[in-house]
């Protein structure tokens, strides 16, 4: 009587999910805004990399930027028959009717990296971007008590992708703090898509608009603008004026810690590895937190040499 009562058992676990009984019978979709930025590339490659060493089958799509090529991947995905997809978003608004098609074809989805906000996802794999921008916000605070002796000075800040939900909580995080201060200005709040090309056009016009000596401190809510917000102040010959801070922790921001380039930067590390193990859970029936927040680590001077970059 109770082998048959274990076979039952056993045979309602594996209904949970039809047809797939073991990690090999599983095929994950991976939906990307785009591959034009190392963290979403290595994000790619992590998770290629952790589905291959349990024979799963992954299809990758490149959103190339534009949400429209991303939905028409997501398409081709269900067209070619998927148990699950994860996605990385760029802009939400975009995706949400994509989202309602894969509730309706009750095909599973969760996103890794990036959230969109009040949706059925089964879960999302990332870091806890608000906390992080408030600890960014506040240690500019402190860095300009610290010149001035007292929270005062003008800030910038450099958004990420307009309607992002990451950059959105970051910059929130990031005022929560700065805007207790009545002497700390923002003299400019501008988005530059996360991309380095774009925080330098950004960057280079706030110098024009703003003299030698005025500016206290830069903001920007990845390390790609970041290091794109340097190279525009090192050619301006105005290195030292201002501290720059950003959130990623690859290996070009550790350089810039260490030549003084950049005061401090966030370990905000791709989720390819974890998104993987969290999408086995959910295709074998098991429970998942509907948030998996993984955990960052503030990087300056004084611990650049004893952390590993984030990619």
């Amino acid at each position: 009587m109770k082998s048959w009562l274990i076979g039952l058992a056993a045979m309602a676990a594996s209904a949970a999910v039809p047809g797939l009984a073991n990690a090999k019978d599983f095929t994950i979709g991976l939906s990307q805004e785009s591959l034009d930025h190392p963290w979403l590339a290595t994000q790619k490659r992590q998770v290629l990399e952790e589905a291959k060493k349990s024979g799963v089958n992954v299809y990758t799509t490149d959103g190339q930027g534009s949400v429209v090529k991303q939905i028409a991947g997501i398409e081709d995905m269900l067209s070619k028959g998927v148990d699950l997809v994860m996605i990385q978003a760029g802009k939400a608004e975009g995706l949400r009717q994509e989202l309602a098609t894969l509730d309706e074809q009750k095909i599973p989805y969760m996103f890794v990296g990036k959230p969109i906000l009040g949706t059925t996802a089964k879960t999302l794999v990332s870091m806890d971007n608000e906390k992080i921008g408030t600890q960014v916000g506040q240690y500019i605070v402190d860095q300009l008590k610290a010149k001035h002796g007292s929270a005062q000075g003008n800030v910038v800040v450099i958004e990420g992708i307009p309607g992002d939900e990451t950059s959105v909580l970051r910059i929130r995080g990031a005022m929560s703090a700065l805007g207790k201060e009545p002497g700390i200005k923002i003299v400019a709040q501008q988005p530059a898509d996360y991309r380095r090309p774009q925080a330098v056009a950004v960057m280079q016009n706030v110098l024009q608009a703003n003299r030698a000596g005025t500016l206290d401190a830069v903001f920007a809510a990845n390390g790609e603008m970041a290091l794109g917000a340097i190279q525009a102040i090192n050619d301006a010959n105005r290195k030292g004026e201002m501290i720059v801070t950003g959130i990623d922790g690859q290996k070009e921001e550790f350089e810039a810690i260490r030549n003084g380039d950049e005061s401090a930067t966030w370990l905000y590390a791709p989720c390819g590895v974890e998104g993987v193990e969290a999408a086995f859970k959910i295709l074998k029936g098991e429970e998942v937190p509907k948030q998996i927040i993984e955990p960052s680590v503030q990087i300056t001077k004084a611990n650049v040499d004893s952390v590993t970059p984030a990619f």
